[in-house]
């Protein structure tokens, strides 16, 4: 893409990325979905969105936010997926949640479990 220019010359070199704004309605909705149990990273996969805008509008909503990580519930299931073969990897995509965390799970699952 060509630079953009304007009477005074080249404006900016290249346009960056689109940004995607929300409706309320929509805030309103992923605001439901997170508290709902939805993690950050998969809101903003959901909504097209940087988790930090995720992030912005439940600050701006009031949201109280969970601590990172998971669950028990989430944990139970990470540890269920890893002695079925899945990679830590393949498990954050499917809770939406980032490696880190699963791998903290994962090895504080199987430490409780012994």
């Amino acid at each position: 893409m060509p630079p953009i220019r304007d009477n005074r010359g080249q404006v900016v070199r290249k346009v960056g990325t689109p940004q995607t704004f929300l409706t309320p309605s929509e805030v309103t909705k992923l605001v439901e979905d997170y508290q709902g149990g939805a993690g950050v990273a998969r809101l903003a996969e959901t909504y097209g969105i940087h988790r930090s805008t995720v992030s912005a509008h439940l600050t701006r909503r009031g949201v109280v936010r969970r601590a990172p990580g998971l669950g028990t519930e989430e944990t139970a299931e990470a540890v269920r997926l890893h002695e079925q073969g899945l990679s830590l990897r393949a498990i954050a995509r499917a809770l939406g949640v980032d490696r880190r965390h699963v791998t903290q799970a994962v090895h504080n699952g199987f430490a409780a479990g012994s």
